[in-house]
């Protein structure tokens, strides 16, 4: 599907056949049928101002990216943001079927990095990296097939108000210690939700049971590291509590990722070529 013309939309826009799938802080998402396609619609159901804020801070994130990886922004406006529909599970819905096979979550954690890696070279940052939040178009669970979403929470250096700061953004069990304390991360806080997403994979749970309890350091508590062993130097380091501990670059993760595959005679896609 291509961006049109005109990305900016009128109220009379003429989505056809839509279905609310939710509605959660202030913010509808729906499917419909704009233009012949299938489409998700997210809008904007409040006037509270910080609301308005944030949600056009997402729409001016959504537009800088542009990586087949990455559910595309395609149109906007007003308080609405439109992207093309991708059929499919989430991570979440496959994980509560059972663990990835470790040639499943590797792949999977590889796109992820993928994608991320496009994120960071654009100064921005995700910040809520979790199951929920990759898509696994068509139901196929390799890295080619993921889809990243979602970018309430994210931060870009290129914009002028940093609008989530000393804010604690993301998701407890998958975010990383210093979000926690309400300091804006950086890559590496996106990396060790990473680690986070590859443990859940495999082991079917995230790391941390009283994810609270590690998170303020009350809790030193850890599920065994799942997976073969061969894994387990990525995973440690991956989450570990200082971010100076963690791979500094999703591009250094992907080459302990690839590093750890080989190890396991497992070969990671290409994301160039279509998916099996």
């Amino acid at each position: 599907m291509q961006k049109p013309a005109d990305p900016h939309l009128t109220d009379a826009w003429g989505l056809e056949r839509s279905r609310v799938l939710a509605v959660r802080g202030g913010i509808q998402s729906e499917v419909g049928e704009w233009g012949g396609d299938t489409v998700f619609v997210k809008t904007l159901l409040t006037d509270e101002p910080e609301a308005a804020l944030r949600f056009d801070h997402e729409g001016q994130i959504a537009a800088q990216l542009d990586h087949p990886l990455i559910v595309p922004l395609i149109a906007c406006g007003p308080n609405r943001l439109i992207f093309p529909f991708v059929a499919g599970p989430t991570l979440r819905d496959r994980v509560e079927g059972g663990p990835l096979s470790p040639a499943e979550a590797l792949s999977v954690t590889w796109g992820v990095l993928n994608a991320l890696a496009h994120l960071h070279d654009r100064g921005i940052t995700h910040h809520d990296l979790k199951p929920e939040n990759v898509l696994l178009a068509g139901g196929q669970v390799c890295g080619e097939r993921v889809r990243l979403i979602d970018f309430g929470m994210s931060h870009s250096r290129t914009l002028p108000h940093d609008i989530h700061s000393g804010t604690r953004m993301g998701t407890p069990h998958f975010m990383a210690p210093e979000q926690f304390r309400g300091v804006r991360g950086d890559p590496r806080s996106d990396l060790y939700s990473v680690g986070v997403l590859l443990f859940d994979c495999l082991a079917g749970h995230p790391p941390h049971e009283d994810a609270l309890g590690w998170l303020v350091g009350l809790s030193q508590d850890r599920a065994p590291l799942p997976g073969p062993p061969e894994l387990h130097p990525l995973l440690h380091a991956a989450l570990s509590r200082d971010p100076q501990d963690r791979p500094q670059t999703a591009v250094q993760m992907q080459t302990l990722l690839r590093d750890a595959a080989h190890s396991l005679g497992l070969d990671l896609p290409d994301l160039g070529n279509p998916c099996p």
